[in-house]
C-alpha cells in the first residue's frame, strides 16, 4: 500500500469527523424561533423594566448562539438557546410577579386611604 495515500485518507476522515462533531444535526432553527418568541413574551410582560438582568442575559445568549450557528457549531448553539429560553421565561415570570407586587402595594395604599376617609366621616 501507498503510505501517503493512507495518510491522506486518514487525515480526510479525521477532518470529516471533526466537522461532523461540530455541526451534529441540523441548524437549531426551531430552538432559535422558540427563544426569540420567549424573549418577545418577556419584553411584552415588562421584563426590560422589571427583570432586566435575566432579560439582557437571554438576549446576549441569543447573539452568541447566532454566531455559533454561523460557525456551524450547532450543538453548542442549541444548548445556549435552551439556556436563553430559560432566562427569558425567568425574566417574564419575574416581571409578572413584580407587576403583581406593585399592584398589590397600590391596592393596600388605596385601602388605607379609604379606611382613613371612613374614619373621618364617622368622626363628623
Amino acid at each position: 500500500m501507498n503510505v501517503p495515500k493512507i495518510a491522506t485518507a486518514l487525515t480526510a476522515m479525521v477532518i470529516l469527523t471533526q466537522v461532523a462533531a461540530c455541526s451534529s444535526g441540523p441548524p437549531p432553527r426551531q430552538e432559535l424561533s422558540l427563544t426569540q418568541s420567549s424573549i418577545r413574551s418577556a419584553e411584552a410582560a415588562g421584563a426590560i423594566t422589571h427583570a432586566s438582568k435575566p432579560f439582557r442575559l437571554a438576549q446576549q445568549k441569543v447573539t452568541t448562539a447566532q454566531s455559533l450557528i454561523e460557525k456551524k457549531k450547532f450543538d453548542k448553539a442549541r444548548m445556549l438557546l435552551e439556556s436563553a429560553t430559560a432566562d427569558a421565561e425567568l425574566a417574564e415570570a419575574t416581571a409578572e410577579a413584580e407587576k403583581s407586587r406593585l399592584a398589590s402595594e397600590e391596592l393596600t395604599e388605596s385601602i388605607a386611604l379609604m379606611k382613613e376617609e371612613i374614619a373621618r366621616a364617622q368622626d363628623n
